[in-house]
């Protein structure tokens, strides 16, 4: 068994997540201004300088917006988000995700694999199908769960490569973190053999360039991740640990 790496976060990251949690609560709303700096240092037990250098990273995550001679102000994080946005909030999250989460990362990475797969076909060689064979055997190998959903992550960035669509390509990589988050997710309850098996399948039709078979197969894996046998809702996590 592999262990991974315990790190400790620092006192800037413990603020950081302590005001996204008072955010994303809403015990800090939209439109509040923000004690200053000094204030938070002295109830929070910390310096100013990780409080300032801490504002700055949730105002690049979208979650504060500093006004020059007014002050620090909590934003609308729904309506001002971007990717570190997201990023923050899956990282924050972890496992503890709602229904509505899961069902709503899904279907965006339905339709990303749907326009992934019809662009790879049209433009896969030969030596593509071998890097994407390779791929594959890894995720069989693969000794923990994110290693497994990393080259999952890395299997559909490659076809989105592949079918020469870089803009897909960063879009795909761009949603890192809720990938990541659904393929531990569902390698926790069904484990890395499923996996490897269902990317394999989906090779399989890409290598027999057969479109109508593999969107057939990315419709129906999706709605069992959605609603059916692989379903990745909190009541099914919590099902898998007890047995």
């Amino acid at each position: 068994m592999k262990f991974e790496k315990i790190t400790a976060p620092s006192q800037r990251d413990l603020f950081i997540r302590k005001i996204q949690e008072m955010i994303l609560s809403g015990e800090l709303k939209k439109g509040e201004r923000m004690p200053s700096e000094r204030e938070l240092a002295d109830s929070l037990g910390v310096s100013r300088t990780i409080v300032n250098t801490g504002i700055a990273v949730l105002e690049e995550q979208g979650f504060l917006e500093v006004v020059p001679r007014q002050g620090v102000f909590v934003t609308d994080y729904k309506r001002t988000a971007n990717v570190d946005t997201l990023n923050a909030i899956m990282k924050l999250k972890g496992d503890v995700l709602r229904d509505t989460d899961i069902r709503s990362i899904l279907e965006i990475r339905w339709a990303l694999e749907r326009l992934t797969v019809k662009n790879a076909l049209a433009h896969l060689s030969e030596e593509n199908l071998e890097q994407l064979k390779a791929i594959i055997e890894k995720i069989r190998e693969a000794k923990t769960p994110m290693e497994a959903a990393e080259l999952a992550l890395e299997f559909q960035r490659l076809m989105a490569e592949f079918g020469e669509n870089s803009m897909l390509s960063l879009i795909i990589v761009s949603f890192r973190a809720p990938c990541l988050a659904m393929w531990v997710r569902f390698i926790r309850i069904y484990g890395i053999q499923t996996l490897y098996e269902h990317t394999k399948k989906s090779f399989e039709l890409l290598a027999r360039r057969d479109y109508d078979k593999a969107l057939e197969w990315i419709e129906n894996f999706s709605k069992e991740a959605m609603d059916g046998k692989f379903t990745l809702y909190d009541k099914d996590l919590r099902g898998a640990a007890d047995e």
